[in-house]
């Protein structure tokens, strides 16, 4: 059947009515455009000192959509591997002060920062590898397991 603007007001209503089924939780805002690959390799920067400044993002391959939470938490742990968790733990916090939008509930916000640490087990060195390259030797198997460990130790005692 051909789409006409009736049923392409039908189509739009049932979109909505599924939207707004019973325990489906309801947002604040739209999706944000994810980078879904967001941590410091695919960052640009100009500038130095105080006066360094990001001056764009790369690889955009993995774009979605979807909470933000996902971003955050990618580049939260893997800054918490490459610089110690308190630099993971301060990225999360820094979003926040400068206006972003987490996720409502804490449990949500703890799950998304989980399942992103959670992907670097067993093999945390696995983000080690690019870095290496640029001088990184310091980043060691024992290392970065201990860093995970400790930043999931931490995200646990902020958010239960």
């Amino acid at each position: 059947m051909p789409a006409t603007a009736s049923s392409g007001r039908a189509s739009t209503r049932a979109q909505r009515a599924q939207a707004r089924r019973p325990g489906r939780p309801r947002t604040r805002t739209p999706a944000p455009v994810l980078h879904r690959d967001f941590h410091p390799g695919n960052v640009l920067f100009t500038g130095d000192g105080d006066g360094l400044r990001i001056s764009g993002v790369v690889d955009w391959v993995e774009t979605s959509w979807g909470p933000a939470d996902l971003d955050v938490a990618h580049c939260s742990t893997a800054l918490a591997l490459l610089h110690g968790v308190s630099a993971g733990m301060d990225f999360a916090d820094r979003y926040l002060a400068a206006g972003g939008t987490p996720a409502e509930d804490r449990a949500a916000h703890l799950y998304w920062r989980l399942l992103d640490a959670l992907a670097f087990a067993p093999d945390a060195e696995k983000v080690a590898v690019p870095w290496r390259e640029t001088g990184r030797a310091d980043l060691t198997p024992t290392l970065l397991t201990r860093r995970l460990e400790e930043y999931l130790q931490a995200l646990f005692d902020r958010y239960t």
